[in-house]
């Protein structure tokens, strides 16, 4: 296994998750070590944060995103805004809990891993009135790249739609959700 060396870091993006979580270490493992830093991350210019139910193909699209935490994999506050759901209805997406970055390989400068805990509630416009609901689970597919400071999770998967109340079949209960957003990261 290749060892993990510098400053190395971890991100997952998302939900969230945007979710991003700088990790140093000095040993094989890919286990985060103690905290030593900072970090804040936004979406890259041009990009959007999709939350996309893939038994509906219904999605939550948010043309904002931001995230902070600290270098040991616990993952602060995660926002997101200016979000639109089904039929271009305004949505708000908000962090619900906790998150946690879980490395799992390291190659090429490429980190790659998960992010457990993840919660945000939803809400958005329906034709029969406000729709909202809970999304929960693991992100997937969550990468980093230490040559570009970006941060992406593409089709990340692992998460459901855990709730969904008064909105007429374009989330339902128990429905997978991917997650796909970039992120530029900044270290203190």
């Amino acid at each position: 296994m290749r060892s993990l060396s510098g400053r190395t870091v971890c991100v997952a993006a998302a939900a969230a998750a945007v979710v991003v979580a700088a990790v140093p270490a000095a040993s094989a493992s890919p286990v985060p070590a103690p905290a030593t830093g900072a970090w804040t991350a936004t979406l890259v210019p041009g990009t959007r944060a999709d939350f996309i139910d893939t038994t509906t193909a219904q999605e939550i699209s948010c043309g904002r995103s931001a995230a902070s935490g600290t270098d040991n994999g616990a993952l602060g506050t995660v926002t997101w805004g200016e979000c639109v759901g089904a039929l271009a209805s305004t949505a708000e997406v908000e962090q619900a809990g906790p998150m946690t970055f879980h490395p799992a390989s390291s190659s090429g400068g490429v980190i790659s891993g998960s992010v457990s805990g993840f919660k945000a509630w939803f809400s958005m416009e329906t034709l029969l009135g406000v729709c909202t609901g809970s999304i929960t689970g693991t992100i997937g597919n969550v990468v980093f790249d230490t040559a570009t400071n970006e941060a992406s999770v593409n089709g990340g998967a692992g998460l459901v739609v855990s709730s969904a109340n008064n909105c007429a079949g374009i989330l339902n209960t128990g429905d997978p959700v991917q997650y796909s957003a970039t992120y530029g990261v900044e270290f203190a």
